[in-house]
């Protein structure tokens, strides 16, 4: 129960826990099964330190605007307007990547496959 709940702490889902994570007797396990548990989870983090990067974006997008807020002057909105243009170009940046990202052997553009 302990290992589900880290598990789900660690943001697996369900289905995801019983269909990578059936060890049984640790003296069985098949070697290609463990690479192939270990790329899920390498691929896990790298979503998850995707998210993360996005979270401190947003978080630094929100300190920016309540201090500008609190101390509202030409400089300081300047300041959070670079901010906005710079964060703009890294979303389109992210949104171009993602769509070149192939997803089940099509490449997304437009909305089409």
């Amino acid at each position: 129960m302990m290992n589900i709940q880290i598990m789900q702490y660690a943001d697996l889902s369900l289905d995801e826990i019983r269909g990578k994570f059936s060890f049984g007797k640790t003296e069985n396990i098949d070697p290609a099964y463990c690479e192939e548990v270990a790329a899920f989870l390498e691929a896990k983090n790298a979503d998850t330190r995707k998210k993360i990067d996005h979270l401190e974006r947003v978080s630094r997008l929100l300190n920016i605007t309540a201090e500008t807020l609190r101390d509202f002057n030409k400089e300081s909105d300047q300041q959070l307007a670079e901010f906005v243009r710079e964060l703009y170009k890294d979303i389109r940046k992210d949104d171009r990547s993602d769509l070149d990202r192939p997803l089940d052997g099509h490449t997304w553009r437009n909305g089409i496959a």
